[in-house]
């Protein structure tokens, strides 16, 4: 298997491939099981001629991470072979503080199996969170054809009102994200009411409180989302985020 992939790959030529991304916390993979298991759920779903055991392709990320204090890492595979990379992770303190400005993508999404996938054809999703950041906004919220929220174009997305939390189902094509999971998992714990549900565009004025969720950013909240603005403090928030930090960083209120 290479960790070279050549312009001559399926990769190359039309996006047949898959990925991860993974924050890389002193030396080590968060939640990396959980992002191999999503990797080779859809190498089988989707028939990615991808050969390398699960324990072989862990094996190699544990010694490409040695060392590494604060990354993220993208693991990369298709029917060529396998490919790491490192970025910064660049959300600062001032981020969490303020909360992300979300911008409605200009164009609808419709269905397909795909959507459940990180596949590498993510265009999509980078011109809908380009179009965001080129209006002064943070990210990018995709809805489909009947106006009902789906997630950010690289996050999923919960809302809180009267002390339940809600985000959209997957019964709506959804990517499932590692973190939107352990968020649903820790508001379980908590005893803190999770409603799955559809919820239209015309609804999220509704709400007191939004959040996404990503491997890297982990919880963000949101401070509007275009013209409706939301709380800027939430208690059952503060819970999650104290949870979260605890249960995978072994500290409280790390951001």
């Amino acid at each position: 298997m290479k960790n070279n992939i050549s312009f001559d790959s399926e990769l190359a030529k039309f996006g047949r491939g898959l990925f991860e991304t993974i924050k890389v916390w002193n030396s080590q993979p968060i939640f990396l099981k959980e992002h191999i298991d999503r990797l080779y759920n859809s190498i089988q779903e989707l028939k990615v001629p991808f050969d390398m055991s699960k324990e072989e392709l862990i094996s190699k990320i544990l010694s490409y991470t040695e060392g590494l204090k604060y990354q993220a890492l993208r693991v990369t595979v298709c029917a060529e072979g396998y490919n790491f990379s490192l970025r910064d992770i660049n959300y600062s303190s001032g981020d969490y503080e303020a909360g992300y400005r979300v911008k409605v993508a200009s164009f609808k999404r419709g269905t397909s199996p795909l959507y459940r996938h990180k596949t590498a054809n993510y265009w999509e999703n980078i011109y809908a969170r380009r179009e965001a950041i080129d209006s002064g906004y943070n990210e990018a919220l995709l809805l489909n054809t009947d106006d009902k929220v789906l997630e950010g174009s690289v996050s999923n997305i919960f809302f809180i009102k009267n002390d339940i939390l809600y985000t959209p189902s997957k019964e709506l094509d959804l990517l499932p994200g590692i973190i939107r999971t352990k968020v649903i998992e820790i508001a379980n714990k908590l005893n803190i009411e999770i409603k799955l549900e559809v919820i239209g565009i015309d609804e999220i004025a509704n709400f007191d409180f939004a959040f996404l969720t990503n491997s890297l950013i982990d919880l963000m909240k949101v401070r509007s989302i275009e013209g409706v603005e939301y709380d800027q403090h939430n208690n059952f928030f503060d819970r999650l985020v104290n949870e979260f930090n605890y249960q995978v960083y072994g500290i409280e209120g790390m951001e």
